[in-house]
């Protein structure tokens, strides 16, 4: 992987914040879940993708393995 030292930041800002929650995510996740209420409080516009449906078909393809 190419390491810049933005990419570097990104990577230890992470580390710091899982290390700070004890590498628990639903700790971070609830984190995350606050700051985004925050962000709306202060009249941020939040957005995110529609749940996807379970019989919507999906761009992945599975092959089956060669017949020997």
């Amino acid at each position: 992987m190419i390491e810049n030292e933005i990419l570097a930041e990104i990577h230890r800002g992470r580390a710091e914040h899982a290390r700070a929650c004890n590498y628990d995510v639903n700790v971070i996740f609830a984190e995350m879940r606050e700051d985004l209420e925050q962000l709306r409080a202060e009249g941020w516009k939040v957005v995110s993708f529609p749940p996807k449906r379970i019989d919507e078909p999906t761009a992945m393809v599975r092959e089956d393995p060669p017949k020997t």
